[in-house]
């Protein structure tokens, strides 16, 4: 019994040099108590997604009147053109706000771990996110007919990229769920 209180103990103290999440009671090697708080990436990566929403959220809603200070700036754009305000403004207007909406997604996904992940809810927010990046892909490669540039490219294959892994990862969990609910019902 004290060989796997002490392995037990040394398992954690391994999880919290990777997580940097490991919090000990006074006693945890005689009763074998272990608190987990919250990991030090996840907390990072909330505050990071709150950060991006914000920011996002307040640069969509002043890009109407902050986009030819950024055309003054980048002088020599290829969007630069006469119609830029009819075609380009509502363009980018258009990818923020899905945009907006992935973030929010994983912001709940996130929250959701203390929980438990592995529920539905978050397979199919992992789909609604592979179909906004590929359909944000689509936008992006019929924006690059009328405004040819690279970045779009390479930005469309990002979005395709993406929405191919939400919906990979999206899969991972469903089949973990279901292994969950298989282990569950053979208890």
């Amino acid at each position: 019994m004290q060989y796997d209180t002490y392995l037990s103990f040394f398992n954690n103290l391994l999880l919290t040099f990777v997580t940097g999440s490991f919090i000990m009671q006074k006693n945890q090697i005689t009763e074998g108590v272990f608190f987990m708080k919250e990991p030090v990436v996840s907390r990072v990566l909330k505050i990071f997604l709150y950060l991006t929403f914000v920011v996002g959220l307040v640069w969509t809603i002043t890009l109407p009147f902050t986009i030819d200070v950024l055309f003054r700036v980048f002088r020599n754009a290829p969007v630069l053109v006469a119609e830029y305000r009819s075609f380009v403004l509502p363009f980018l207007m258009a990818v923020a706000v899905p945009c907006l909406w992935v973030v929010l997604e994983m912001i709940w996904m996130l929250n959701s771990i203390p929980s438990g992940p592995f529920v539905k809810r978050n397979v199919n927010a992992l789909y609604r996110i592979g179909v906004i990046f590929i359909v944000l892909s689509i936008a992006f490669f019929a924006f690059n007919f009328f405004y040819l540039n690279i970045i779009v490219w390479a930005g469309g294959f990002f979005m395709i990229g993406s929405g191919l892994f939400a919906f990979t990862l999206a899969e991972l969990i469903r089949q973990a769920i279901v292994f969950r609910e298989e282990n569950e019902l053979t208890i």
